[in-house]
């Protein structure tokens, strides 16, 4: 690809454009962005403006390429004299291997809480897994805590999140059920810790930016006499 300094003969070849800046941006959640101006020749934008998704490494005129970041967004401006500024936003991760710490968040609400602090924790980070990989991987499990159908599966909040420890759970889960085959009757009761209250993700180039909250579940029902004789 063929480069030339503002000023120069930006006209003399289709791909030609100069890189004139480059501003960084990191969110909170460690998702970041690029913002690349560069100087084109008009006649030869529609040649010239990269497609959504194309990587930075095989597009930027930058001396530092990035293997993880892709064109997020395009914006043109003409100018005067056949020069046209354009503005690409390259989103991801300008380090080669690795994940952001998520941000982890402590929301006092009330009615929750079991045998720790009325308390949501809210979880939003940043994962390289497919759409289908995310879903996967939130699929509702009884994790060996009794067998019966009379509770809804859980979704366990997961112990780690990109290398950082999450809150414990109040108390190691348990299941407890009357003695005697139910014959007396009494309540059954199955406590599964912090648990999955609500996901989402959004795709964000080559990642997904995961935001996901936990509180704490027991479950409990009550068994009459001879129900299970």
């Amino acid at each position: 690809m063929a480069f030339s300094i503002v000023g120069s003969s930006l006209t003399s070849s289709t791909t030609a454009k100069a890189l004139q800046r480059q501003n960084f941006n990191k969110e909170p959640n460690g998702l970041e962005t690029i913002i690349e101006s560069y100087a084109i020749a008009t006649a030869n934008r529609d040649t010239i403006v990269p497609e959504k998704n194309t990587l930075h490494s095989a597009f930027s005129s930058s001396t530092k390429k990035y293997t993880r970041m892709v064109v997020e967004s395009v914006t043109t401006e003409e100018q005067d004299g056949g020069i046209t500024q354009m503005l690409v936003t390259f989103v991801g991760l300008t380090t080669s291997t690795g994940l952001p710490p998520p941000i982890v968040r402590l929301i006092p609400t009330a009615g929750e809480g079991v045998y720790g602090p009325p308390l949501v924790i809210e979880a939003e980070y940043v994962t390289d897994v497919s759409e289908t990989e995310f879903m996967a991987g939130q699929l509702a499990q009884n994790n060996g805590l009794g067998r019966l159908q009379i509770f809804s599966n859980v979704i366990k909040m997961p112990s780690v999140i990109n290398g950082t420890q999450m809150p414990r759970d109040p108390r190691t889960a348990f299941f407890n059920a009357p003695k005697n085959n139910f014959a007396g009757g009494g309540a059954i009761v199955k406590y599964s810790g912090y648990c999955v209250l609500s996901m989402s993700c959004d795709r964000r180039g080559l990642f997904l930016i995961a935001r996901n909250t936990y509180h704490e579940v027991q479950q409990i029902a009550v068994i009459t006499a001879g129900a299970f004789s």
